[in-house]
């Protein structure tokens, strides 16, 4: 932890969870707060399969934020571990910052997840997503509704994707950041490494190029990172490049042809756009190149879910 200044303000810190059930837009809420992009988004459900961390600094005051999982029914090892994923972070966080999609209606899993949050005690901020989507009327229903669930310290209509209504979120959280001190360093961002953040790249475009055609049976392993001056470096790429092999891991063999195409056009669609992310989030020349496994039944490996870091 950093050590407080001598004189002037006293620095200060909170570590914020941002909660919800699948599809609420809890990852495109923290790409937006941290002002570019670090967790992958889609819109399928569950794309989000760790606890992932961005802090930022804002005065003398760090606030740092954990992206979770949806939360849902495991049905799966991997889906146990995602949930464990989500109590690690409830149990880090000084705050919660529950999103709800305003533009659904309140369901079972809903009241069950407020039930689990009454018992934890945390302040909890409610986050009423998807303003855009709603007529102010609407809007007031929507607040009338969730406002018993809960003693909630704030409740905020925003829209994370188009940005809407996060000043007067931050102004909340600054005020209620009361941990003495920083708890990370002044130059952290995030715990993810390059290499996590590109396989989630990738599987991102997995999940946005082929949409409902291939489910949650999906992940990405990243084989091969080759930097300039490594023996096997490629002599045709820029010297200041990266090389990436990665395998897309599926759990049957339809999914394997669904994601290579026809005359393998669904996989080049897929590596060229991830390796226009690649290039982006690394800041220097990217040559990518994807390779599809079948590996039935990875979702309920230990082994293989260790080696994905899931």
């Amino acid at each position: 932890m950093a050590e407080q200044p001598a004189t002037g303000p006293q620095r200060r810190h909170a570590t914020i969870a941002i909660i919800g059930l699948p599809n609420a837009g809890k990852s495109t809420l923290l790409n937006a707060l941290l002002g570019q992009k670090l967790a992958a988004t889609s819109q399928i459900p569950q794309t989000t399969r760790t606890r992932v961390l961005g802090v930022v600094n804002r005065g003398d005051v760090q606030l740092a934020f954990l992206d979770t999982p949806g939360i849902h029914l495991p049905k799966h090892a991997l889906n146990e571990r995602m949930m464990a994923h989500v109590e690690q972070a409830l149990e880090e966080a000084d705050l919660l910052l529950w999103m709800v999609d305003a533009d659904d209606y309140l369901g079972t899993g809903e009241h069950a997840l407020a039930k689990r949050l009454r018992k934890l005690g945390r302040p909890t901020y409610l986050l009423l997503n998807k303003i855009d989507l709603l007529s102010k009327g609407r809007l007031l229903e929507k607040v009338a509704t969730y406002k018993d669930l809960l003693p909630f310290r704030e409740i905020v209509p925003i829209g994370a994707k188009m940005g809407l209504n996060l000043d007067p979120l931050w102004a909340l959280l600054e005020r209620d950041a009361a941990q003495p001190g920083w708890l990370h360093d002044e130059e952290t961002f995030t715990d993810q490494t390059e290499r996590s953040l590109a396989a989630e790249f990738i599987r991102e475009k997995v999940l946005r190029k082929t949409r409902e055609e291939v489910p949650h049976g999906v992940a990405v392993v990243i084989e091969r990172w080759i930097e300039p001056g490594h023996d096997d470096y490629p002599e045709d790429m820029d010297p200041d490049g990266v090389f990436i092999a990665a395998r897309i891991l599926v759990d049957r063999d339809g999914h394997r042809k669904i994601l290579l195409g026809s005359q393998g056009e669904m996989i080049k669609d897929i590596r060229q756009s991830a390796q226009r992310e690649l290039k982006k989030l690394l800041q220097r020349p990217v040559r990518l190149e994807l390779f599809v496994k079948v590996d039935e039944g990875w979702r309920d490996r230990p082994d293989r879910l260790d080696r994905l870091d899931l």
